[in-house]
């Protein structure tokens, strides 16, 4: 459980921010990286992406601290 949430845990937060950022970035094939400027999905993806891989790092974090064992 600790090499996970060492190793695997901020690797699977930052795969998730890019698979997010990329969401956002290509559109139709092609890479657009005004999605700030169009708001909308893009912004959403940019968004979800912020919170989502920030709340997975700091749960391992808190969970690395966490006594498992009563």
């Amino acid at each position: 459980m600790k090499t996970y949430l060492r190793m695997v845990n901020p690797i699977l937060a930052v795969v998730v921010l890019m698979l997010c950022l990329w969401a956002a970035m290509v559109d139709d094939g092609s890479f657009k990286p005004n999605f700030f400027e169009r708001g909308g999905i893009p912004t959403y993806f940019v968004a979800k992406g912020l919170f989502c891989s920030a709340a997975l790092f700091i749960l391992g974090k808190i969970l690395e601290v966490m006594p498992l064992d009563k």
